[in-house]
């Protein structure tokens, strides 16, 4: 991409950057770009995120419109221009809408906020946002940041969503190209995911990675009274070792093994009970399963608002991250709840074939990368057997997300590529 003159924040004492996020939220989940802009904010960005106000995990909307389809709201100096969309329930094509609502509207708005932005970061929750983003880029002549947060339509593939040979993943792959060639910044959020970038013909001087990270003083101010549920939860199973999974209950996060090692160590411990705390489109026959097959040593419950998890956390004994076996998981992960365990000071127990992972680099749990189930229910026996041991884990899991998860520490990556782009955003530069 060429350069573009207009871009001349280095003469500005605070150059604007927009950030195109369709599921963005100010709290509770989908936070890493709200997180990431207050840190930019109290360094004297102008930092506006345009995101759709319909919540994907509740199906509900959470903005009161009287007039138009947008509204403005601030929230810890950084803007929100949050956009009515299309409602829907499912998988179909009341989403396949939301989403060319959101895209439509966010192109409409923002052209008419008068504003010219310097920096435009185009986040792939889905492909139309960070298209929209770059067509923005390109009307401003302003710089263009095109975040890969899954690798589309890699991951689809890989997870067995769909065909190699669906013209669905041949639109996407050109869409994939056009975005990579036309960003000035790659963002990846997998430490591998550069190779895979570059694999596709892209320098990767152009690549960034930022993976996922985490407020340590939100969560920290959250980790004291539990929900009223959860407190009686926890005094009916005192005396318990508890392993506790958070997140997504879908295909990708292999429940099923979870459930398998249940099996196992029930006839071997009764003292271990698993936690998954949660929702998705495998909830339903996943809590029909330990009814069939009688695993009264698993839980299932709702999911909580993201500001009770640390709570939650505090009362469990190790964290559980199961993954699919699949091949798209080599170029790395960066789950949420990986970090809401480790800032927790729990050990973490991985069940994925990846390399170098930030559990192995801190020593803070362990990655199982082949029989899942068996191995899953060894190392709860053993960790179950040895507390010391364990704390010692979790201690190191924590030490780790503070000097490499913060996001002060990363939202420091992001404005060292902004720098050597030639564009100054800190005050005074």
């Amino acid at each position: 991409m060429s350069p573009r003159s207009s871009c001349s924040g280095a003469n500005k004492m605070s150059a604007k950057i927009w950030i195109l996020n369709h599921y963005a939220t100010a709290k509770g989940t989908s936070t890493r770009h709200f997180d990431i802009a207050k840190e930019l904010a109290g360094k004297g960005y102008d930092v506006t995120i345009c995101a759709s106000s319909f919540e994907h995990i509740t199906r509900q909307e959470k903005k009161e419109y009287r007039n138009g389809y947008s509204l403005v709201e601030t929230h810890d100096g950084v803007k929100f221009i949050w956009l009515k969309t299309t409602a829907y329930r499912n998988n179909g094509l009341r989403r396949v809408m939301n989403m060319l609502t959101y895209s439509y509207r966010a192109y409409m708005g923002l052209k008419k906020t008068g504003e010219s932005p310097d920096f435009i970061i185009g986040s792939l929750m889905h492909p139309f946002a960070a298209l929209v983003g770059c067509l923005l880029a390109k009307r401003y002549g302003c710089k263009f940041y095109f975040e890969e947060r899954d690798l589309w339509p890699q991951t689809l593939i890989d997870l067995g969503k769909v065909s190699r040979s669906n013209p669905v993943v041949w639109l996407l792959s050109k869409l994939e190209l056009y975005l990579y060639r036309n960003a000035d910044r790659i963002i990846v959020l997998f430490e591998h995911a550069v190779g895979y970038v570059q694999g596709k013909g892209i320098d990767p001087c152009k690549i960034v990675h930022i993976p996922n990270g985490i407020d340590l003083a939100r969560h920290d101010r959250h980790s004291g009274k539990l929900p009223a549920e959860y407190e009686l939860w926890f005094r009916q199973h005192a005396g318990k070792y508890i392993a506790a999974y958070t997140g997504a209950h879908g295909l990708a996060n292999n429940l099923d093994a979870v459930l398998d090692a249940a099996k196992i160590t029930k006839e071997g411990n009764e003292q271990i009970h698993y936690l998954l705390i949660g929702d998705g489109p495998e909830k339903e026959r996943l809590t029909e399963r330990k009814r069939r097959e009688h695993l009264t040593n698993v839980t299932l419950m709702p999911p909580v608002p993201k500001e009770q998890i640390p709570a939650i956390l505090q009362q469990v004994h190790v964290g559980l991250l199961p993954l699919k076996d699949s091949p798209v998981f080599k170029w790395g992960i960066s789950p949420n709840k990986l970090y809401d365990y480790m800032a927790s000071r729990l050990p973490v127990i991985l069940l994925c074939d990846t390399e170098n992972s930030d559990i192995e680099r801190s020593g803070g749990g362990v990655v199982i990368k082949e029989q899942f189930p068996v191995h899953l229910a060894g190392k709860l026996i053993e960790f179950a057997a040895n507390p010391e041991g364990t704390k010692r884990m979790g201690q190191a899991a924590r030490e780790y997300v503070v000097s490499h998860h913060s996001w002060n520490i990363l939202s420091e990556t992001l404005l060292s590529a902004v720098r050597e782009d030639g564009t100054a955003l800190t005050r005074g530069l």
